[in-house]
């Protein structure tokens, strides 16, 4: 088979592949030359950039358009359907991903309570003991979004010893299994919002998301609260998160996620003192990084001895 890798950021990882594709042709080539090459391939592997009509109308022999990794916001499943090509992604649980992302969200939060900025300003002053932060023992959390991140980012704050509540679009059995100290509908999130000192945003990125968390959740928020984003940019109003941060509505804020990846270098809340970023480097990891090449590679596999892959979002759709 051959297996094109979109983008050039994949070529750090050239000799990996090599060993866990034996067998198959391997190119890696830089996004703005997939026109050119995108015939031969068989198989793609795609960053988190637009894949559509336009380089499926030259994809005479794709089969597969493989995400490498959970979000397919750049993904056209419906074109890759009409295509015939199987359009997958990566599942986040149990491949290092979702694990990942937990763990940025706990390190953003801590980061907040001990005030990490002001605490290396003082630092550099010479002064020890200084600033007094909040620990998140015996705390409230609210997780927006209970899918595979916000499950395990529950599990981690409960072990922590917070009291977490849960806000999801739909209501499962599973919840009560958790240890939640209750789950809301979407609906109600302003209710949850109220109990929790800190609040993860870990929702899905569609089009009932996008822009969700706007002004009137940052007004139901506790006084004195912070807001951690590791889902998508967009599903934070961005102007409602600057204003809440101007009229102090909430402490601060911690993102591995924004609307512009990368941020233009005069972004104001790279500098602003209340804000910690990263760059969504949640899922980059050792852990993801093995989880998510083994994955693919069965996929790979699989395809290449006429199985269907799995994770696959249109299976049972395409074309016989």
């Amino acid at each position: 088979m051959n297996i094109l890798f979109a983008g050039k950021p994949f070529e750090r990882f050239r000799s990996d592949f090599e060993k866990v594709f034996p067998g198959h042709a391997i190119r890696i080539e830089d996004d703005m030359e997939l026109q050119n090459c995108i015939s031969w391939a068989h198989i793609i592997i795609l960053r988190p950039v637009p894949f559509g009509e336009e380089l499926l109308s030259r994809a005479g022999n794709l089969i597969l358009a493989q995400q490498w990794g959970v979000g397919v916001e750049g993904l056209d499943v419906e074109a890759c359907t009409r295509y015939g090509v199987y359009a997958c992604n990566v599942p986040s649980r149990g491949t290092g991903n979702a694990e990942g992302v937990a763990e940025i969200a706990l390190m953003h939060m801590m980061l907040l309570g001990r005030r990490y900025k002001r605490s290396q300003e003082k630092l550099l002053e010479g002064k020890f003991f200084t600033p007094p932060g909040r620990v998140m023992w015996q705390k409230t959390a609210c997780v927006v979004g209970l899918g595979d991140v916000g499950h395990c980012v529950v599990e981690r704050l409960l072990g922590l010893g917070m009291e977490v509540v849960g806000v999801n679009r739909t209501m499962k059995e599973e919840f009560r299994e958790w240890g939640l100290k209750k789950v809301y509908p979407l609906e109600q999130i302003g209710l949850a919002l109220k109990e929790a000192s800190w609040v993860v945003l870990c929702l899905t990125l569609n089009e009932h998301t996008r822009g969700f968390f706007n002004e009137e959740c940052f007004r139901n928020m506790k006084e004195g609260s912070f807001l951690v984003n590791v889902a998508r940019g967009p599903v934070l109003d961005r102007q409602a998160l600057e204003k809440a941060l101007d009229e102090d509505l909430i402490a601060g804020a911690g993102m591995d996620v924004l609307w512009e990846e990368p941020p233009g270098a005069g972004d104001p809340l790279l500098q602003d003192p209340r804000v910690i970023i990263t760059p969504h480097i949640g899922g980059v990891t050792d852990a993801s990084l093995a989880g998510v090449m083994k994955f693919i590679a069965e996929n790979v596999h699989r395809v290449a001895r006429g199985l269907e892959p799995f994770s696959c979002l249109n299976c049972g759709k395409l074309r016989q």
